[in-house]
């Protein structure tokens, strides 16, 4: 919580501000709507107190003006920006170093209004727009197998093991992405990671025309895939305390929602205009063109908030939370330990909560990619559509899916911030998100008519989105420091059901002909045993794995046992 208001400029204008907060430097904005100050977990400033500053206010003591930082100010203190523009605003006005900014017209209201926010939720937009990427290169072989397998003459089970190559370099990059992204720092490791898919998603029409060429573009998109996921969690472990981090995790991840979604709406306009090559052409150079993007952000960060780069940088970072019940308090970010010698692998296969959680990361993994990968097939097939009736009906789930992660991430925030034990949060989210769905198939499995069928499967999606308020963020629970090669430990058995579940899901139904054995019962069955599993060993105390270096195995002991 801010300790004094900020100051802002009159109307129509933004006007910087830093303010010691939890020990870190923040940027407010006067005009930024109070959802933005909630991602930061903080409270937008008192502006009846800043006007009355505005308009002159006693000089500070000596003493006081003896705690003003070198390069801003402290608690409250303006830190000069530039000439002041007065109240009707001119054309142009000047950031710190003096570079000029377009004032005027609608590219420089863009401008200006992008240069008000927030530098972390800069940084949480920009990387949501990979992850929305990420998921268009993902999903876009979901439309483009139909046209591709009447040009090719594939069978269901050919189609089905061509979507999960995608997932062997995806399983075999989650140990080396969240180690990379650990050592390296998320921000540096995403764009190479970023590049890389985007690159083999724009290689896939030169290599199609084997099935070894083809499966081997598509594990190459996974490879670089896989690494996103750590790269974020590692950036909001460090950046964002504990009490914002559902949020923060909540925004990131639905881009792979908005990812899904956008993929599903632009391919088959694509595939109609320029044939199922032009939706990889399109999408991997969307890709490229973020990577430069995420350069010219970084130079901008460091000018804006150059506290926020350093979190990033690992020259500080969030300190660990030990949580003992609905009491337990939520510890400010502060310095980080120094790096450990050694990673504690043995501490990390032997300890039961990250155990419990790579079996609900499993489990949850193994709903999604199935029915990422086979949706717009089960609606072609069980509806009668034709491919453009079936992308419109696939959009409707990662539309339910957006509005629930949301509403996931902010639930689980507030209810922490009321004093509800973090364990609790976690583990009432992610029953949610596994006994929903199982629900939603029960019923789909059952429903004739087309409303019910669609309901059914839109509901189900949407509703395992609370994942984001429970397995999601329960990386950073366990251990701030390792918290991206957790989630890489976790995402190798995620990572399995694209191989097995995919692959197994077209062989099923080319053996049953039934959809509610191939793509629901293994399902329903997982999500049940998910909920036992996490019910019962997960856990959201903060776990002392490096102790585990000298110790053993013996895992660290845990409220939740």
């Amino acid at each position: 919580m801010l300790s004094v208001g900020s100051l802002t400029g009159p109307p129509g204008t933004c006007t910087p501000v830093r303010a010691v907060c939890h020990g870190e430097m923040y940027s407010s904005c006067r005009r930024l709507p109070t959802a933005w100050h909630a991602l930061e977990g903080r409270k937008p400033a008192d502006h009846r107190t800043v006007r009355a500053r505005a308009r002159g206010s006693p000089a500070r003591s000596s003493s006081d003006r003896g705690l003003q930082h070198r390069q801003g100010s402290l608690e409250g203190e303006v830190a000069p920006r530039g000439p002041d523009r007065g109240s009707h605003g001119s054309l142009h006005s000047y950031d710190e170093e003096g570079e000029d900014r377009p004032g005027g017209g609608l590219l420089g209201g863009l401008a200006a209004a992008a240069d008000g926010l927030p530098a972390r939720t800069k940084l949480i937009a920009a990387t949501s727009a990979s992850f929305m990427i990420c998921n268009m290169d993902k999903v876009n072989i979901s439309i483009a197998i139909l046209p591709m397998a009447r040009e090719f003459g594939w069978s269901p089970t050919v189609s089905g093991l061509v979507q999960s190559s995608f997932f062997y370099g995806y399983l075999i990059s989650q140990l080396p992405g969240g180690w990379l992204a650990a050592r390296l720092g998320g921000r540096r490791v995403l764009p190479i990671a970023v590049a890389l898919f985007s690159a083999a998603t724009a290689g896939v029409p030169f290599l199609a025309g084997t099935l070894l060429g083809l499966c081997a573009a598509r594990a190459a998109v996974g490879l670089g895939e896989a690494v996103a996921p750590s790269c974020a969690t590692e950036m909001i472990a460090r950046a964002v305390p504990v009490a914002g981090r559902s949020r923060a995790t909540a925004a990131v991840f639905s881009g792979l929602h908005v990812g899904a979604l956008v993929g599903l709406l632009a391919a088959p306009p694509l595939i109609a205009a320029g044939g199922w090559r032009a939706v990889f052409y399109v999408f991997g150079g969307a890709g490229l063109v973020w990577c430069l993007g995420w350069e010219a952000l970084l130079a901008r960060l460091q000018r804006q908030d150059p506290a926020m780069v350093a979190l990033l940088d690992g020259s500080r970072g969030p300190r660990p939370v030990r949580r003992t019940g609905a009491g337990a308090r939520i510890s400010p970010p502060a310095s980080a330990p120094a790096p450990a010698p050694a990673t504690p692998w043995r501490a990390f296969l032997s300890n039961r909560p990250l155990q419990a959680l790579a079996f609900a990361h499993f489990c949850n993994n193994w709903f999604h990619y199935v029915m990422l990968a086979w949706l717009p097939t089960y609606f072609t097939d069980r509806l009668a559509l034709d491919l453009d009736g079936a992308a419109r009906f696939a959009l409707l789930p990662p539309l339910a899916a957006i509005a629930v992660s949301f509403a996931a991430g902010s639930g689980a925030d507030f209810l922490v911030e009321r004093g509800v034990a973090v364990a609790t949060v976690r583990k009432s989210a992610q029953g949610l998100a596994f006994l929903g769905p199982a629900l939603c198939l029960l019923w789909g499995s059952q429903a004739t008519d087309d409303a019910g069928i669609v309901a059914s499967m839109t509901l189900a999606l949407g509703l395992a989105s609370f994942s984001l308020g429970g397995l999601y963020s329960n990386h950073a629970d366990l251990s701030p420091r390792y918290a991206p090669i957790l989630l890489g430990m976790t995402n190798v058995a995620g990572a399995v059901p694209g191989i097995v579940g995919i692959a197994g899901t077209g062989f099923l139904y080319d053996m049953t002909g039934s959809w509610d054995v191939a793509l629901f019962a293994p399902s329903i069955f997982l999500f049940l045993a998910g909920t036992l599993v996490y019910v019962r060993w997960g856990s959201s105390d903060e776990q002392d794995f490096s102790a585990a270096l000298d110790a053993g195995p013996a895992r660290p002991p845990s409220k939740d046992d």
